[in-house]
């Protein structure tokens, strides 16, 4: 098994600024369709704090991101925010996650 899966998206993206972040990129899979920046990792743990601070300062005021952090080991997900300049984060334990599913759905 993988240590995680991030999988994130960031959304008005100018070529611009895919040029000033390109070499930047912690992530293995990067595609850019001059809007919409799309990551992808699965594997060894990914450092990705930098590179979200660094595109939340950097995105034009109508762009935003989002970010799914899952942590295999710790067993939680870390989803992060970003609008307007600010990045949110909230941790969910994934146990919780499939708790709150099975009892909404009575399984």
């Amino acid at each position: 098994m993988e240590d995680v899966r991030v999988y994130g998206d960031f959304h008005r993206v100018s070529p611009e600024l895919f040029e000033q972040v390109r070499d930047a990129i912690p992530f293995e899979q990067v595609a850019y369709d001059g809007d919409v920046l799309r990551l992808d990792h699965e594997g060894p743990y990914l450092m990705i704090d930098d590179f979200i601070e660094r595109m939340a300062a950097l995105l034009p005021e109508n762009g935003y991101g989002n970010v799914e952090y899952i942590d295999n080991v710790e067993w939680e997900v870390i989803r992060y925010t970003i609008r307007g300049g600010r990045i949110e984060t909230k941790r969910v334990k994934v146990d919780n996650v499939l708790d709150a599913h099975q009892r909404e759905h009575g399984l």
